[in-house]
């Protein structure tokens, strides 16, 4: 199955934030969601089970000048194997205008076993705009393993690369020593603004593991990982 959404958002005459596009194909549907203030919030529902093994999503969402976006969504998204054990994939194309606020952050991914797929997700950002996006994974179901999962990131600021870089996770020599070892839970952050981290920093734990990486100036990389979304560490507090 290929599937294709497009989302823009924009400022109205009255200074709200307003979609002035949603063209939606299951499963990446989008409903907006009544919330007080200017801003525009966004809901991601699942339309029908997927991305399964073989389909091919595509998301496509251009945040207007001054726009301010938030995007959550109603439930976890499952990775799931198809019949013949193909890949699945989804190709995220991000920009956000100039004065412009996104924030991201929908319900984890969960990796079933047995499945394969590849994320890759391009943000551009002009000049001060303002993003925070965060992305949770659940490396298999309670008592699994987990599939195959592999993500590519780049985000650019003023055309100024600032993070490109790639996550794998999986069986094997993936979760092996230097990997996600017994992590389960991942979370990811990219951090844009004023707010962004500027120090380093490093936690260690049992079955816990988080960095902070400043990467240019107001960006922040931040990785989490742990072996229980439970854990009382785990999450993003910056």
């Amino acid at each position: 199955m290929k599937a294709r959404t497009e989302i823009e958002v924009a400022l109205d005459d009255r200074g709200r934030t307003i979609a002035t596009l949603l063209r939606c194909e299951a499963p990446l549907l989008v409903r907006i969601a009544d919330e007080p203030g200017d801003g525009l919030a966004l809901l991601m529902v699942g339309g029908t089970a997927g991305p399964l093994g073989g389909d091919h999503l595509e998301l496509r969402l251009h945040v207007g000048p001054g726009a301010d976006l938030t995007v959550r969504s109603v439930g976890a998204t499952m990775l799931q194997p198809g019949a013949a054990g193909d890949r699945s994939t989804t190709d995220v194309r991000v920009t956000v205008e100039a004065g412009a606020r996104l924030d991201w952050w929908p319900e984890p991914t969960v990796s079933v076993f047995g499945s394969d797929h590849r994320t890759v997700t391009r943000i551009e950002l002009a000049d001060g705009a303002v993003m925070r996006w965060v992305d949770e994974l659940s490396l298999g179901r309670h008592g699994e393993p987990c599939g195959a999962l592999s993500l590519r990131q780049r985000v650019e600021v003023a055309g100024r690369v600032m993070v490109d870089h790639e996550t794998a996770f999986g069986t094997s020599a993936f979760a092996g020593p230097g990997a996600h070892g017994i992590g389960r839970c991942v979370l990811s952050a990219v951090l844009i603004g004023d707010g962004a981290p500027v120090s380093p920093e490093a936690v260690v734990q049992d079955g816990f593991a988080k960095g902070v990486f400043p990467v240019g100036p107001r960006c922040a990389l931040v990785s989490c990982i742990a072996d229980s979304r439970h854990h009382p560490d785990f999450g993003l507090t910056v």
